[in-house]
């Protein structure tokens, strides 16, 4: 039931504008402080791995993504400076998870546990973009007497990891041009004459 307003009407107490059709209510006040939590709650808030959420929470309350370049500067006449380059550095991200009931807190701790030593790429993902390739490299949650014993929060930070493809040559042209490969175990070899001398060495 809505909560209803009483302003007194006495000497020293100015009147209250109300909205219209409000009632003098303050149910509008509050009722949106309640879906507050649940707007993250939609499945497209997380860390995925092929379209499945990787962490098992009732809701996503925070995400934070950071991405920066590194400026390369030289110092020019008169004390300036110019810029020569621009390097690209990986992007992180900060995610909070929670989770009430007691088996949604083993659920959500459990389900961190299983990925946040593994070698996989995952998303970070929200309705307006998607971030691939992260890997986990952070958990932490604080619980209190007074703090986190119903509902449990954990904040997991991810950071993206640039894979380099090798290279492989096929159909050289020359012999030169093909990749190396092992052929087994190098067997020693006498060293010829010039080799001995310019070592310094006796046959």
């Amino acid at each position: 039931m809505a909560s209803i307003v009483n302003v007194p009407n006495v000497p020293g107490v100015p009147a209250v504008l109300f909205a219209p059709s409000s009632g003098n209510s303050i149910s509008l006040l509050s009722s949106d402080g309640a879906d507050i939590p649940s707007i993250f709650a939609n499945p497209q808030w997380g860390i995925y791995l092929n379209g499945a959420p990787v962490v098992v929470a009732d809701s996503v309350v925070s995400l934070e993504f950071k991405q920066e370049f590194a400026l390369s500067d030289y110092m020019v006449e008169q004390g300036g400076f110019d810029t020569y380059d621009k390097v690209y550095i990986p992007f992180s991200a900060r995610v909070k998870f929670t989770a009430g009931s007691e088996s949604s807190r083993t659920a959500l701790l459990t389900s961190i546990s299983a990925v946040i030593g593994d070698l996989n790429f995952y998303d970070v993902v929200m309705p307006e973009a998607i971030y691939p390739s992260v890997n986990f490299k952070h958990q932490d949650f604080k619980r209190t007497a007074t703090s986190g014993l119903g509902l449990l929060s954990v904040e997991v930070w991810v950071e993206q990891v640039n894979v380099a493809s090798g290279a492989s040559l096929t159909s050289t042209q020359s012999p030169s041009g093909t990749a190396q490969t092992n052929g087994g175990t190098v067997q020693p070899v006498t060293p010829t004459q010039s080799q001995s001398a310019l070592f310094g060495l006796s046959n």
